[in-house]
């Protein structure tokens, strides 16, 4: 826990460590963290709108759209064909062993109820430092960081994708974002690292 006040930063997950992660989660069927990790990453969403989605509202769909917490925002996600993947094996999966429910929340307990961001947290940093994945103060916003810098490294490190990143973000500067995704950061300690 933090102290009040302060900022706590964490970093994002490698995208190529994300996904050998997810491999390793599917067959050890760790399906929970799987889902966790990736709906995390690949929506890119705040902890507390990721953990508001129902299965009804994801499954077998090409969008969701998110009221955002935060904001008071609607945003439309488009879901692309390996989170629709997820989606489908963890739904299967939880179908097979009688925890799977239409109208459930995608991260809820076996009685039904929604996981706290407290219990997302520890569950995701414990599965991390089990599989040996490093990062630097993991959480769910992790996930977040994760999702900003692959979109950020796939447009070729550009300023348009910070652009993007911005809006989805819902940041009112590329600054921030930059910042955000820890870019300044990396940016400093490589002028120091090539002195």
């Amino acid at each position: 826990m933090s102290l009040a006040k302060s900022k706590t930063v964490c970093s994002g997950i490698e995208w190529n460590s994300m996904l050998g992660l997810l491999v390793r989660l599917k067959k050890d069927n760790r399906n929970i963290p799987y889902l966790l990790i990736g709906t995390g990453a690949y929506l890119g969403l705040r902890a507390k709108d990721l953990l508001n989605i129902r299965w009804i509202d994801i499954l077998g769909k090409d969008e969701i759209t998110v009221t955002e917490s935060k904001t008071g925002k609607v945003r439309t996600i488009t879901i692309n064909e390996s989170l629709k993947e997820i989606l489908k094996y963890a739904s299967n999966q939880m179908a097979l062993s009688g925890r799977f429910k239409i109208d459930n929340y995608l991260f809820a307990n076996r009685k039904g109820q929604k996981f706290t961001i407290q219990y997302a947290n520890r569950l995701l940093k414990s599965t991390l430092k089990t599989y040996g994945v490093k990062t630097q103060n993991a959480s769910t916003h992790t996930l977040r960081k994760t999702f900003g810098k692959r979109v950020w490294e796939m447009d070729g490190q550009s300023e348009r994708s910070l652009v993007y990143l911005s809006q989805i973000f819902n940041h009112s500067n590329v600054g921030i974002t930059r910042r955000y995704i820890g870019i300044v950061q990396e940016d400093i300690r490589n002028i120091y690292l090539n002195l």
